[in-house]
């Protein structure tokens, strides 16, 4: 057996959150990786941008992707590893993210207009993180995937 996957295996941690769609459960979420961040050694400025991140990604979940059904969850994974944080969040939605929503770039001038379309939450995350991907997860439903890397 490989000695590095073997220790990359015992420093991996990971948390699971299973969240009732109901809006308010995005703090559980927030305050669970603020801690992990926290203890991780990552600055303030970036522990709050994995705040903003994460509150985001769950809402739209709850929002979008489950449509506030409170019997749906939304599942958020926290995983550790040596110098990064990844962030799952996923919906258990059986209508994919459209790719228009996703390729869309928000227009300040149009936030205040009835124009706007949204999109700022996907922005904000883009912006936010240091990786980020949207998918199918394996058990159905929409998935982000969040990473953010601790700056030495």
């Amino acid at each position: 057996m490989n000695n590095d996957v073997t220790r990359a295996e015992q420093s991996e941690k990971i948390i699971e959150l299973r969240l009732p769609s109901k809006l308010g459960y995005e703090r559980v979420a927030m305050d669970a990786a603020s801690t992990l961040a926290n203890k991780m050694g990552f600055h303030r400025d970036r522990v709050d941008a994995l705040k903003t991140a994460i509150a985001e990604a769950v809402t739209n979940a709850i929002e979008h992707g489950n449509q506030h059904n409170e019997t749906m969850k939304v599942v958020v994974l926290l995983t550790v590893r040596e110098g990064e944080l990844i962030i799952s969040v996923t919906d258990q939605s059986d209508q994919s993210i459209p790719p228009e929503v996703l390729a869309r770039i928000p227009k300040i001038d149009e936030k205040f207009t009835e124009d706007d379309k949204g999109g700022w939450g996907i922005w904000l995350i883009r912006e936010l993180m240091d990786e980020v991907e949207f998918k199918t997860a394996p058990t159905g439903g929409n998935q982000i995937r969040m990473v953010i890397h601790l700056e030495q």
